[in-house]
């Protein structure tokens, strides 16, 4: 069986985690920053996920992975970032369909806080997908409400890109 590519669209320590993570399950991770290289690296990718919160990398990167034939394309980040990636796309010509989609929040709903458990909530979620496992409300993607439940929304800040010192 030939081991799972997996497109990493960012930096910081949920990226760190989430490279470790996949390639201790044997996958084939690659970690990009910039738009260009995740364009270039798509047509391998089976999954895509996106940690940017760039403007001109993670809309762009979204709109080009769903158009690639990976099976699994997800994006961290809250609420209202998912909420302007999709205006992002759908302005760009992406039907409703096509960003809705878009597995984001990333990850199931494992009351995870830290960069690893983050990755670990994602990586699970792939697996689940990968195998046909019914994932349904044990989503974030599939709940409303904030992401973490024991803070205000809008209290929290992305442990994700830029993190890093």
């Amino acid at each position: 069986m030939r081991s799972h590519q997996i497109l990493i669209v960012g930096s910081g320590d949920v990226a760190v985690a989430l490279e470790s993570i996949s390639a201790t399950l044997g996958w084939r991770p690659t970690v990009v920053t910039a738009l260009d290289d995740a364009i270039s690296r798509l047509p391998e990718a089976e999954s895509v996920v996106v940690l940017s919160h760039d403007e001109d990398v993670d809309g762009p990167a979204l709109a080009t992975a769903l158009t690639s034939g990976a099976s699994y394309i997800g994006a961290m980040g809250s609420r209202r970032t998912q909420a302007r990636r999709r205006d992002w796309l759908l302005a760009h010509g992406v039907s409703a369909e096509l960003a809705d989609s878009i597995r984001g929040p990333a990850g199931l709903d494992i009351g995870a806080d830290t960069p690893a458990e983050i990755a670990v909530a994602i990586v699970a979620e792939i697996v689940a997908c990968r195998r046909g496992a019914v994932v349904g409300t044990d989503a974030l993607s599939a709940r409303s409400g904030p992401i973490h439940q024991d803070a205000a929304p809008g209290a929290r800040e992305c442990p994700g890109e830029n993190s890093l010192p």
